[in-house]
């Protein structure tokens, strides 16, 4: 079956896409409101957790490591990020559903026409699914450089442990830093051209209507180089607009971080952040940044979800123009 897909097409996919006039900016403005809301009741809520690290974090400033025994203070480093460990796991867990709950109603768009709207129902509960095998293939690749940093990590922590000198550790270091650089270039192309074809699975999970991974491989068949090329374009352009409005509002935001030079002590420092004049101007940040990243987050998967749409098995609008007759 002929496919009516293009490089054209897959570049301007995310201005043709249906609801252009709407779409994006509600979607990037509620996806801004969501994350805010999620984290500032996360920060809210860990306030105490937090405290007790930044705490924890003066004791140790304040006692004499250099004659402390190294394996009393590296316990002494765990203990005190054990409270943050609970924060990240809702983080995690948190930012994974939310992240499925936009990228489902991102590619509603893009596949079936659909105006903005959320929840969380069998899209999204498939989308977490895709979501989750994608982190796996990204491991996957770079799994090399996961093995070579946790193992040159645990020498380090041992000789640390065992009282060696910084000097005595530093060749090794420097050693472990060139060589995962070294094997990151080699395997960061390996990871594009996996990742540029499965990158319509999930438009194709939406479409298809159920999990759809390795079957996005049959998709993307001789549209390599116009995904990439696309992505590539979209990605770059919204990354300097995104660039510039983050430094604009970090300018913005730079006299009230600097008042937390003169805080003495962990209380003061938890007072201040949560204080009015600290929680607005950093609202403001926050929300404008997330706001861009939704953006990037829409527009980037315009490229691989035209593909999914014009799938050379049959594509949407082929199946529009059959439903006629039904």
């Amino acid at each position: 079956m002929p496919t009516q897909f293009s490089f054209e097409g897959a570049l301007s996919n995310a201005f043709r896409a249906a609801h252009f006039r709407s779409f994006p900016w509600i979607y990037a403005s509620v996806y801004a409101l969501a994350g805010l809301l999620f984290y500032g009741i996360v920060a809210f809520l860990s306030r105490t957790a937090i405290l007790d690290f930044v705490q924890a974090v003066e004791a140790l400033e304040n006692a004499d490591l250099d004659s402390a025994d190294p394996r009393e203070v590296m316990m002494r480093v765990f203990g005190a990020l054990t409270p943050l460990f609970p924060i990240a796991a809702y983080v995690t867990i948190g930012s994974w559903a939310g992240w499925a709950v936009f990228e489902a109603a991102s590619q509603r768009r893009y596949v079936r026409d659909a105006r903005f709207s959320i929840g969380f129902g069998a899209d999204e509960m498939r989308m977490m699914v895709v979501g989750l095998l994608w982190s796996l293939l990204a491991i996957a690749c770079f799994l090399p450089v996961l093995f070579i940093v946790f193992g040159s990590g645990l020498s380090l922590f041992n000789q640390a442990l065992d009282g060696q000198s910084a000097a005595s550790m530093e060749g090794e270091a420097i050693a472990t830093v060139f060589g995962t650089l070294g094997l990151m270039l080699l395997l960061f192309p390996v990871y594009v051209f996996l990742a540029t074809r499965l990158s319509p699975c999930f438009a194709m999970t939406i479409k298809d209507r159920k999990i759809v991974f390795l079957d996005a491989w049959n998709v993307s068949r001789g549209h390599f180089w116009p995904i990439l090329g696309a992505y590539m374009i979209i990605a770059v352009a919204s990354g300097i607009v995104a660039a510039v409005v983050d430094q604009i509002f970090q300018f913005g935001l730079f006299s009230t971080l600097s008042r937390f030079a003169n805080v003495q002590s962990g209380e003061e420092a938890m007072e201040m952040a949560f204080s009015a004049s600290v929680l607005v101007p950093f609202g403001l940040y926050v929300f404008a940044s997330m706001f861009m990243s939704a953006l990037q987050q829409h527009f980037n998967g315009a490229p691989a979800a035209f593909a999914a749409r014009h799938d050379p098995r049959g594509g949407v609008d082929d199946a529009a123009r059959m439903a006629v007759f039904d």
